[in-house]
């Protein structure tokens, strides 16, 4: 099948029965407010029409092969990014980088591609030393709540703080709290309870992003510390298929500071997108006694 600068080749039995197919030429200028809005218009520019096949997420039983001719002839080939866009049903886009299934004849000025399933395919040529992760990642800036939950395990060797996040539309879901392969059930399998959590005062911004960078800050009050001081300061990545189904675990392994010991402390994340949240934490809801005994700490941030 051949569109102007298209060419799209399937191979004997890649489908079971005949099938409709279209090809649609979009003019980059159509994402032009995505690549501006990311940051990106300074990067990148497009190499050629962004390409939608359809039906889109069609699978083929064998890969099909799209070349798309470059409307430059001025290029390296270090320098051709290819991304496979796949639509979900509410319409959102999520961006891949196939470039490693791509051939660039830069002779001929065209890619060669091989796809396993129908979206939208599109040619970008980079233009700074920007990493292709980098533009990957702020193309799929999705955006969601989270729920945090810190939870105890004083039944282990060593005592162990964990710190759960997970998307807070599947939190509130009845079926989370009862699903046997939640992360927060095999917290509780293990011997971890949950301790009493509340906000500080102050405006917070819940709402995060995919591939957003996260900084986790740790303070606890007087009987604990972390084996690990390291871990007072830690980052993460989300990963958003890890936090809408299960749960994003982190572990901290405690040790003793006294002979009276109840667990306080304060728990701050503060992300790469402007994010910022800040939980206090007590077992037993004991906030006034924890607050009663630290006040010098938590005026000082825990120095």
């Amino acid at each position: 099948m051949v569109e102007e600068g298209v060419m799209l080749v399937c191979p004997p039995n890649a489908v079971d029965n005949a099938m409709s197919i279209n090809i649609t030429l979009e003019d980059p200028s159509k994402y032009y407010d995505l690549m501006f809005h990311k940051d990106l218009e300074n990067d990148v520019m497009f190499g050629a029409p962004v390409v939608n096949l359809r039906p889109n997420g069609h699978v083929f039983k064998k890969p099909v092969t799209l070349t798309i001719s470059l409307k430059t002839k001025k290029f390296h080939c270090d320098k051709v990014l290819i991304l496979h866009g796949a639509e979900a049903r509410d319409g959102k886009i999520t961006w891949q980088d196939i470039t490693h299934n791509s051939q660039i004849d830069e002779t001929n000025a065209e890619v060669i591609i091989e796809l396993g399933h129908f979206s939208r395919v599109m040619a970008l040529l980079k233009l700074t030393m920007i990493r292709t992760k980098d533009i990957v990642a702020r193309l799929n800036l999705l955006a969601f709540n989270y729920t945090m939950l810190i939870l105890l395990n004083k039944n282990a060797i060593h005592e162990e703080l964990a710190l759960l996040f997970v998307s807070q539309d599947v939190y509130n879901e009845q079926f989370y709290k009862e699903d046997e392969t939640s992360a927060l059930a095999e917290l509780k399998t293990k011997g971890f309870r949950e301790l009493h959590v509340r906000s500080t005062a102050g405006e917070e911004e819940k709402r995060i992003y995919n591939n957003e960078s996260l900084q986790v800050s740790v303070r606890l009050g007087e009987g604990y510390s972390l084996a690990d001081s390291r871990q007072e300061n830690t980052g993460l990545i989300v990963h958003s298929y890890v936090w809408w189904n299960t749960g994003e675990v982190f572990k901290l392994p405690l040790k003793w500071t006294a002979d009276a010991r109840i667990m306080c402390g304060t728990i701050r994340v503060e992300g790469s997108y402007g994010h910022i949240s800040e939980r206090r934490f007590c077992e037993g809801g004991k906030f006034d006694i924890y607050l009663l005994h630290n006040q010098y700490y938590m005026d000082r941030g825990g120095d």
